[in-house]
């Protein structure tokens, strides 16, 4: 996804990837909750004991996306520098479907994680 915001858009691949993974990931952690409840306690420090794998998994996400904010990276498209008359859904409709991930995304998915990014 960030290689074709990045191909449309010459946006920054490292600060396209900050704004694009936090989103991405509310949108998979689901289909992957063991790696993202490690990611959670490994990576961020925060405890498993009284919460549900999800609720951790999920905390992980949202220390991610804090953690982006705190460093002063962008966090939302417009940050990133890129107008609201970028037609997100060209983008989207060009971004490959690869195997590997935790989730076989689609463009209709793909663009909701672009639109998303705008907030």
């Amino acid at each position: 996804m960030e290689h074709q915001l990045g191909a449309f858009t010459d946006c920054n691949h490292g600060a396209g990837l900050a704004v694009l993974h936090p989103v991405y990931y509310r949108h998979i952690y689901q289909s992957g909750i063991q790696k993202f409840k490690k990611f959670a306690v490994n990576v961020w420090g925060i405890p498993a004991d009284g919460k549900s794998d999800e609720e951790t998994a999920r905390a992980g996400v949202e220390a991610l996306a804090d953690f982006i904010k705190e460093i002063g990276l962008p966090a939302t498209l417009r940050e990133l520098g890129i107008d609201e008359a970028v037609d997100l859904k060209e983008i989207a409709d060009s971004c490959a479907i690869v195997p590997g991930s935790y989730k076989k995304m689609t463009q209709k998915e793909i663009l909701e994680i672009f639109q998303e990014c705008r907030k």
